[in-house]
């Protein structure tokens, strides 16, 4: 269960959050992910406030994250040492927890270190205040880094990686999730719906469906979703992928879902709500699974997406993606 649309403008309030949270435990979730830049911190106090109130904190998995700006200051950003120590200390606080199950860093700092970053998370694991390390957003070669340091320097290491993935997002797939299976790390995607795009409620005209996250959350957030998906390629994607849903007569949200979480080497989707009706949807279309045949067209969709999709690789911080121009064959990954 993926938090942040808790507290803000285009999200929801601490009343409704709770409702949310409350149906998705009744409803057999059991890991919520939460950050300490989703909102202000407003995310982790309403999930700490509702674990706390309801007294099911031991019931769930907690995940939080460090490294985003969550201040003016210089040191309030990154994954030095000293930032990471206090941003535990203040989602330990906001969480009302004596510890954290998994602790990501939400993107890689190319400034610090990974030894300074992972021997700060080993020391948080021997202080009990976190439990298992985590990486978000990184690209492979990264990772692997990170587990080689940990290899030879004999700490603990990242067990779990988060990247978006989806069927219009299908990055990770050509060669993180492989490297993650092989090296036994946890593969946890989010946006598996591409932020509603997979439902059809978006059409092709290029307009958001006012109130939906494409329309308030890009009214202050410089239009990012839409630059990520508004285009000719994914409108004819989307098109394609809505009719499989009406011809196999499945929920839409049902075979998004279920791609994501049968692709070899995935531990389990991420997936937000701001509404109850809306985690209510996500329940009942993951109450069943669909047939073969559904997933075989969808199959065949992703891949006629990804063929005209080009190698992305993550850059640095502040810097635009690059196209590595050689064809996915060349990696040996099918």
């Amino acid at each position: 269960m993926g938090t942040d649309n808790f507290g803000n403008e285009w999200g929801c309030d601490e009343q409704t959050a709770h409702k949310i949270l409350g149906t998705a435990i009744d409803g057999g979730i059991n890991f919520i992910d939460t950050s300490n830049s989703y909102n202000e911190g407003r995310s982790e106090s309403m999930i700490g406030n509702y674990l706390n109130m309801c007294g099911q904190r031991d019931s769930v998995v907690v995940a939080t994250k460090y490294r985003s700006r969550v201040g003016t200051g210089v040191n309030d950003i990154g994954a030095s040492r000293y930032h990471i120590v206090r941003a535990v200390e203040e989602s330990l606080r906001r969480l009302r927890t004596d510890r954290i199950d998994l602790l990501y860093c939400h993107s890689w700092d190319e400034e610090t270190p990974v030894e300074e970053t992972l021997r700060a998370i080993d020391d948080l694991i021997h202080a009990g205040k976190v439990v298992y390390a985590g990486a978000s957003n990184f690209p492979t070669w990264i990772l692997a880094k990170g587990l080689w340091t940990s290899d030879v320097k004999n700490l603990y290491r990242y067990e779990a990686i988060q990247s978006v993935f989806n069927i219009l997002q299908p990055g990770i797939g050509r060669e993180m999730i492989a490297f993650a299976k092989k090296h036994e790390v946890a593969v946890i995607p989010y946006s598996p719906l591409a932020s509603g795009m997979l439902t059809g409620q978006h059409g092709s005209n290029g307009k958001p469906v006012p109130g939906s996250k494409f329309d308030l959350r890009d009214d202050s957030k410089g239009g990012e979703l839409k630059s990520r998906y508004f285009n000719k390629a994914v409108f004819d994607a989307v098109e394609k992928f809505t009719a499989i849903a009406e011809k196999h007569q499945q929920p839409a949200i049902r075979l998004a879902l279920q791609w994501v979480s049968e692709f070899s080497g995935v531990t389990a989707p991420i997936f937000g709500a701001r509404t109850i009706e809306q985690i209510q949807g996500i329940l009942n279309a993951w109450s069943e699974s669909a047939p073969i045949e559904a997933m075989a067209d969808v199959q065949a969709v992703a891949d006629a997406f990804e063929a005209q999709t080009p190698m992305f690789y993550p850059p640095k911080s502040g810097e635009a993606f690059g196209i590595l121009p050689v064809s996915i064959k060349s990696h040996g990954i099918n």
